[in-house]
């Protein structure tokens, strides 16, 4: 490893940092330092994607493969939780 190179700590990615960082063992890389959103805002449309499993077409699913809020996102988000945003066929 070179002198301005770094390991994750979580992952083992190595990578080039500036030199007051250097030799530090405590850095996280960018993928580990992620974090799930909660809330995205496109516009005046908030959507609340959904946490757990996506089937193929990304639509969200349980652990048994049941969907989750069925209906049409009209936001255009198929994973988009948001019950302002799903029009049910069911009514």
């Amino acid at each position: 490893m070179q002198d301005n190179q770094v390991e994750c700590r979580r992952c083992g990615f190595v990578w080039t940092v500036n030199a007051e960082k250097r030799g530090r063992k405590d850095l996280l890389c960018a993928s580990c330092r992620v974090k799930p959103a909660v809330m995205i805002q496109y516009g005046k449309l908030r959507c609340i994607p959904f946490q757990g499993a996506l089937d193929l077409e990304l639509n969200p699913v349980d652990d048994e493969g049941v969907l989750v809020h069925p209906g049409e996102r009209i936001c255009g988000h198929t994973d988009c939780v948001n019950p302002a945003h799903i029009a049910s066929d069911i009514l």
